[in-house]
C-alpha cells in the first residue's frame, strides 16, 4: 500500500473517532462551530518513502459575520511542552492504533486548549502580556497588533479586567 493510499485510511479511521465533528477533506482538518468561533484540528503527514507520521495542532477562529476575524492555534505538543509529537503509521494495521493515539492526545491536550482560547477576552489578554504564551498560540508576534485590534473589536475586556491562568507547556 502506497503512503496516500496510508493516509487515506488513517483519515478514515480517525472520522470514527470524532463522530461529531466535520471533516473537510480539501484543508485536512476537523472542524466544529462552538458559538462564534469555529474549533479546528489539522491532521499533517510527515511522508517519508514507504510511511507517515501524522501530526496534530488545533486552532480557534473568531468569526464576525460568519468571517475570519483572528485565528489562534498550536501544534498539540508544543501545548503541553514537549515539542512536537508524531503518530507513525507505516502499515494498514497501525493505521486505527496511530488514529487512537492521535485521537487520545487531542483530548488531552487538544480540547482544553480549545475551550480556554475560545473566549476572546483570554486570547487578548494572553497577545497584550505577550511572552511565551503569546507566541505559542500567535507565533508571528509581528501579527499580534492587528490581533488585538480585531479582538478589542469584538468587544473583549482590556487586559487589566482579566487575567488568565497560564496553559500547561507555556510559562
Amino acid at each position: 500500500m502506497n503512503v496516500s493510499e496510508l493516509q487515506t485510511v488513517f483519515l478514515q479511521d480517525l472520522q470514527t473517532f470524532l463522530p461529531e465533528w466535520r471533516f473537510v477533506s480539501s484543508f485536512r482538518h476537523f472542524k466544529r462551530s462552538v458559538g462564534t468561533v469555529n474549533w479546528l484540528f489539522h491532521i499533517a503527514c510527515v511522508n517519508h518513502p514507504e510511511d507517515f507520521d501524522a501530526i496534530g495542532d488545533v486552532a480557534v477562529e473568531f468569526l464576525l459575520a460568519r468571517k475570519r476575524v483572528v485565528i489562534v492555534g498550536a501544534q498539540l505538543g508544543n501545548i503541553s511542552g514537549v515539542g512536537q509529537t508524531r503518530h507513525p503509521v507505516s502499515s494498514p494495521e497501525d493505521c486505527a492504533q496511530a488514529a487512537r493515539s492521535l485521537v487520545t492526545e487531542f483530548q488531552r491536550v487538544g480540547l482544553p486548549f480549545l475551550e480556554r482560547y475560545s473566549s476572546a477576552a483570554t486570547v487578548l489578554s494572553v497577545l497584550q502580556s505577550g511572552g511565551t504564551e503569546a507566541s505559542l498560540i500567535s507565533p508571528l508576534r509581528e501579527l499580534h497588533g492587528g490581533q488585538i485590534a480585531a479582538l478589542q473589536a469584538l468587544g473583549a475586556p482590556p487586559n487589566k479586567s482579566f487575567k488568565p491562568n497560564p496553559l500547561r507547556g507555556s510559562a
